[in-house]
């Protein structure tokens, strides 16, 4: 339980970064919009990442095929809820896919890194 708890802070912590730094390069900077992507960060990176762990599938194509629709799942979610509610008038489903995407490489390069 402590090591799925320290696994959930530690990647919404990195996520939280890295996906705040690809909206500051994209010029998304107004308050709200950085709010609402911590606030759909909070609410999809859990739930990702919990959904990953509870499967029995962690090495080898079955779990990267898992990994890939887990992260279209939510490139969509967070796209459609960007177009919703981001005030910026910059493209909000490139941004979900370049914070997304870059997220999630980051996150494949630390879990090959540390194991």
């Amino acid at each position: 339980m402590k090591l799925w708890i320290e696994t959930l802070i530690l990647s919404l912590s990195l996520t939280w970064l890295i996906e705040t730094l690809v909206f500051l390069v994209l010029g998304i900077r107004k308050r709200k919009d950085l709010l609402l992507l911590a606030v759909l960060n909070l609410l999809t990176n859990p739930v990702t990442v919990t959904i990953y762990y509870l499967q029995p599938f962690h090495f080898g194509f079955l779990s990267w095929s898992i990994q890939i629709v887990l992260e279209i799942l939510v490139i969509l979610t967070e796209g459609s809820l960007l177009c919703k509610c981001m005030e910026s008038k910059k493209n909000p489903w490139l941004a979900s896919l370049a914070a997304n995407g870059i997220s999630y490489l980051c996150g494949a390069v630390y879990m090959i890194a540390t194991h």
